[in-house]
Formats: C-alpha cells, sequence, structure tokens
C-alpha cells in the first residue's frame, strides 16, 4: 500500500538527476489512466523543493505543459518537465 501525502514538501540539498525516458514514459500512462478512469494518483515534483501530493488528474494543458493535479482540500498544476515521480494510489 502506498502512502497518501499531505502537503509534503523535502528540501534538496544536491541537484536533482534527470528522469529516465523509460520512467517518464510509464508516468505518462498513469496519468492518462488518472484522466480516463477517474482514479488518485501520487504525484512528485520538483519546485524549490520537492513536493508530493495526490489527487486526480482532472485536465492536462498542452500549451503550458502542466497537469491539473485535484483534490477535495487543494488544486495543483504540475509542469511536466519537473515530474519526478508518479504512481497510483
Amino acid at each position: 500500500m502506498t502512502l497518501l501525502y499531505e502537503h509534503h514538501c523535502e528540501l534538496v540539498a544536491t541537484p536533482l538527476p534527470p528522469v529516465d525516458p523509460d520512467a517518464l514514459a510509464e508516468m505518462y500512462v498513469v496519468i492518462y489512466d488518472s484522466v480516463r478512469k477517474d482514479y488518485a494518483i501520487n504525484v512528485s515534483w520538483h519546485e524549490d523543493c520537492i513536493r508530493r501530493e495526490w489527487g486526480v488528474v482532472k485536465d492536462i494543458d498542452r500549451i503550458v505543459n502542466k497537469i491539473k493535479l485535484v483534490r477535495v482540500d487543494g488544486v495543483w498544476w504540475v509542469p511536466v518537465e519537473k515530474l519526478l515521480r508518479v504512481e497510483r494510489v
């Protein structure tokens, strides 16, 4: 069982390595499944820190390259190029 993160931010001391293209392709599949099947996912991305939130992806904006992660208590527009990890809940 995976942990549901709630408003979590972890400071980063060292630069993050780039995400493997195969891992990125798997993340895209999970994101598209969340949109189509309306189930929650955990998403980690890098802002000023590593943010972790969970929710359902309700929209994908291809113009600004962001996904809209929605939960009852919040909405986050997550930049796709800053994704670190996406996993099913």
